[in-house]
């Protein structure tokens, strides 16, 4: 979910990155999708004004508006520059306000006067654009927060004209939510630095800290109580002040919270979840109960798992605070030990280890720093094996039965690249395939047929795309999958393919040929699923965002039927 607002019949709208806006009308127990006329599939803000007209803001196809409770949506984007509109607010006057930003270059804020029908640039002081968040006081000032180098602004003139008002609020990490109390406070929430106070119309500002123990803020809201509630990423949840922000208490009770990136399932079926924020976890009963094994670990942003032929885990994780790279746990995940310090410098997105233990290891970085690294020594020494390779922006690894390599780029347009020769040489292999954002490759063990899970661009493209021909041509292959984004791939004993994606999981019993939405039972509709993995029994098992782990309720493969005894033929006596 990336949007949430509700209007005064107390129906709840829910904005997803891929799958539209769904409308709930019984206070979240059931949803539906409400997307009539609404061309692009990503919603990232949602505002509703007091007559109840609905707007929603995409990450690139500008904004939205229902007049008749979400069932049906024009584009109103007459004047803006910016279609991609992380914030929208409303004020008393219902005038609009949207943040915009443009393919190149941000183009701040535009105002609509006449319900979205046109709108003007006010952009007047405005010296960041990259606006992220709004909040309007009782006053009507309106308070807009930036990204980078994380400015506050203010107007006092329905966005006319802007102030910057940063005393006091030293930080540079972007401000991602904006609230205005009734008793005259504004908060911000940075990401990174958690939150400022101004009790002076943010003339002035004050870190308030205190108790809270995640400090990248995503989100504000308060209830008619004035406790004042702050949602965070990288799994520390949700905290409360009830003290306008003097002291911040954790209230995750019951709440699973927890972003899993990556899972890898050993052969006596040991789970390991890689968490994006708090390390790594395993499970020993299918998922039943996990226990928190970062013993030596100093990176806990994990993006890649893999098991190799000895037993040995190995983690990838991405350099957050000064630690990342290669981890390595010869014990079952007890311990673990860095094993690529000084060479492997970049964000690790990827891992694979073919039959012979070789360890190949895929970095997000431009330069030398990305790219594939190999290890024939479980790990101890790496080495840059890109020969061939122009682009070191590696999303994705895997190895097939004759060892061939596939390397998944991303942000380069050359989507996949081969290697037959562990890595020496490697060369494009991607003729048909038309989304080059190569997020998971998966292959089917049964016929050696590719699968790679791609990512759209400003809302197009994406999918799912089979190449049965080794990677010499892709075909796309997602009837069915109602996700652009795709993520992950993963495929049972049977040939049977499962993809998570920006908006559940899918299942084809055919190749790929069709698909089959299976995310009941996952988090709410639009739900992100970042890892797949299928253990030996058959169960299948997803890692979310912000969901934790799920398993599926009846194993992907029925187990063989158990033959029948036949009874003994009884002997019969001689006839006399």
């Amino acid at each position: 979910m990336r949007a949430l607002a509700i209007n005064s019949s107390d129906h709840i709208f829910a904005g997803t990155w891929s799958s539209g806006v769904f409308r709930s009308t019984d206070n979240g127990d059931s949803w539906t999708a409400v997307n009539n006329g609404l061309e692009f599939p990503g919603i990232i803000a949602l505002a509703i004004n007091s007559s109840g007209d609905i707007f929603a803001g995409t990450p690139g196809g500008g904004v939205y508006r229902s007049t008749d409770n979400g069932e049906n949506w024009i584009l109103v984007n007459n004047g803006l520059t910016g279609f991609y509109v992380p914030a929208l607010a409303i004020n008393a006057s219902g005038h609009i306000f949207a943040a915009t930003w443009g393919t190149k270059f941000c183009t701040g804020v535009f105002r609509s006067t006449d319900n979205g029908d046109s709108w003007i640039e006010i952009n007047n002081g405005l010296t960041n654009p990259c606006i992220l968040s709004f909040a309007i006081n009782e006053n009507g000032d309106i308070f807009a927060g930036a990204d980078y180098p994380g400015d506050v602004f203010r107007s006092t003139d329905e966005g006319n004209s802007w102030t910057t008002v940063n005393n006091g609020k030293n930080t540079s990490n972007g401000i991602n939510a904006l609230l205005a109390t009734s008793g005259g406070a504004i908060f911000a929430g940075s990401y990174g630095d958690g939150v400022f106070r101004s009790t002076d119309n943010g003339d002035n500002w004050t870190q308030v800290n205190n108790g809270l123990t995640a400090t990248r803020i995503l989100s504000f809201t308060i209830n008619q109580n004035g406790d004042i509630f702050a949602g965070t990423y990288l799994g520390g949840g949700i905290f409360r002040s009830s003290d306008n922000g003097d002291l911040w208490i954790e209230k995750n009770n019951g709440l699973i919270a927890t972003d899993v990136r990556a899972i890898a399932i050993k052969s006596d079926n040991t789970i390991f979840a890689g968490t994006y924020g708090i390390g790594m976890f395993r499970s020993s009963d299918s998922g039943q109960n996990w226990e928190q094994i970062n013993g030596g670990l100093s990176a806990h942003f994990m993006r890649s798992l893999a098991v190799a032929p000895n037993g040995y885990i190995f983690a990838g994780a991405d350099f957050v605070d000064g630690a990342g790279g290669v981890f390595r746990s010869t014990d079952n995940g007890q311990s673990w030990a860095g094993v690529s310090e000084g060479v492997i410098t970049a964000d690790v997105r990827a891992l694979a280890i073919n039959a012979s233990g070789h360890i190949f290891a895929g970095t997000y970085a431009g330069g030398i720093a990305g790219g594939v690294w190999r290890s024939t020594d479980n790990g101890e020494s790496w080495t840059a094996v890109n020969n061939g390779q122009n682009c070191g922006l590696i999303w994705s690894l895997a190895i097939n039965s004759q060892d061939h390599i596939f390397a998944g780029t991303a942000g380069c347009g050359d989507g996949v690249y081969r290697s037959t020769d562990n890595g020496d040489s490697w060369e494009l292999a991607n003729n048909g395939l038309t989304s080059t954002d190569v997020a998971g490759l998966g292959i089917n063990g049964n016929n050696g047929h590719i699968f790679a899970a791609t990512y759209s661009f400003m809302g197009k493209g994406g999918g799912l795309f089979r190449s049965t021909d080794n990677g010499d041509s892709w075909t796309e292959q997602d009837n069915g999958i109602t996700a652009t984004d795709v993520n992950k791939v993963a495929i049972n004993s049977l040939g049977h393919v499962f993809a998570g994606a920006v908006g559940g999981a899918f299942r084809s019993i055919n190749e790929g040929n069709s698909w089959t939405d299976v995310s009941s039972g996952l988090i709410a509709a639009g739900a992100n699923v970042w890892a797949l993995a299928i253990d030996s029994g058959g169960n299948a098992f997803a890692g979310t965002a912000g969901g934790g782990v799920f398993r599926s309720e009846q194993p992907t493969v029925r187990p063989s039927p158990t033959p029948r005894p036949r009874p003994t033929p009884r002997s019969r006596p001689t006839p006399p």
